[in-house]
């Protein structure tokens, strides 16, 4: 009997395998709120879908693993002082950023790749519905008195083109360096990034850096490391660069880091990421030199 479904059952497993490392969807958030505190970069949330187009054995390039990726995504800044209306007292601009994103990745093999996207959206505290969800969050489910948004950055439509560069150095058993490194240009945003640090455990590839799909394996893996990034121009501090059309004027650093620490973890089909942020000051003679927030993104893969 094990001769006669042997092989049938070896043939369902690996198509089973193959579909969860095929597709995902997934929620990702940024929130500084488990640290009791509400300001800067005050909170993220993404909505995300991807799939992998081709394997290896499918294309005969040798950037053989092919995956595309979508996003809608919404980012939130206020200041440190939230109630005040008086421009003198803001310390970080009002804004809101909804957008809709797309990235097409190619990768030699899980430790190294490429890629390109794009993300067109739109600011304004009423047009990225920035203001309307934060006060109904502060309302109905904290309790709290509505924000005021007083002087928030206008709204503008924009358009973001972005190429990262993905590459993993193995250096022991369970143990690699891991790289990101990313140039934005456009409209919102124009920076040059840098992601590295040492990936340590069980998962292959670099599943820190995105919903890889190129390998999968059940397992836990953790993260250190830092981002270094060179801020050129960014509208959601300092508004338009081509004109003056911010009520009140914040200078923003134009280097800035993030200290990292997190883990993953990966069981079919769920993955789980837990990561720990503390950034820099990003606008000049912010009242808090540092800023932590914590990310939490959840998978499924189909």
């Amino acid at each position: 009997m094990l001769r006669r479904f042997g092989l049938p059952i070896l043939l369902l497993m690996t198509w089973s395998s193959s579909l969860i490392a095929q597709r995902y969807v997934g929620l990702n958030v940024d929130n500084d709120l488990y640290f009791g505190i509400d300001r800067y970069y005050s909170s993220g949330i993404f909505f995300e879908f991807g799939k992998l187009l081709k394997k290896p054995q499918d294309s005969l390039s040798k950037w053989g693993y092919v995956s595309r990726h979508w996003t809608i995504g919404q980012e939130i800044n206020t200041p440190s002082f939230r109630y005040t209306e008086s421009l003198s007292n803001m310390d970080y601009p009002y804004n809101g950023w909804l957008f809709l994103g797309y990235k097409k990745e190619r990768f030699q093999h899980p430790d190294l790749g490429y890629g390109w996207g794009v993300q067109f959206g739109t600011t304004g505290a009423e047009a990225s519905l920035a203001k309307v969800l934060q006060n109904t969050y502060h309302i109905y489910i904290l309790n709290l008195d509505p924000l005021t948004w007083t002087s928030s950055l206008p709204q503008a439509f924009h358009l973001n083109g972005n190429a990262s560069f993905f590459w993993g150095k193995r250096l022991g058993n369970k143990l690699k360096w891991a790289h990101h490194n990313q140039v934005q240009v456009g409209t919102f945003r124009t920076s040059l990034r840098s992601r590295f640090g040492f990936q340590m455990g069980k998962l292959p590839g670099l599943p820190f850096f995105g919903n890889r799909l190129e390998q999968l394996d059940n397992g836990v893996s953790f993260f250190l490391g830092m981002v270094l990034e060179y801020n050129i121009h960014d509208y959601s501090l300092s508004g338009s660069g081509f004109r003056n059309n911010t009520p009140f004027q914040l200078t923003a650093n134009p280097l800035r880091n993030i200290y990292q620490a997190g883990f993953m973890y990966f069981k079919t089909p769920f993955r789980v990421h837990i990561l720990l942020n503390n950034s820099s000051a990003y606008i000049e003679g912010q009242r808090y030199n540092r800023h932590p927030f914590l990310n939490i993104s959840m998978s499924y893969l189909f």
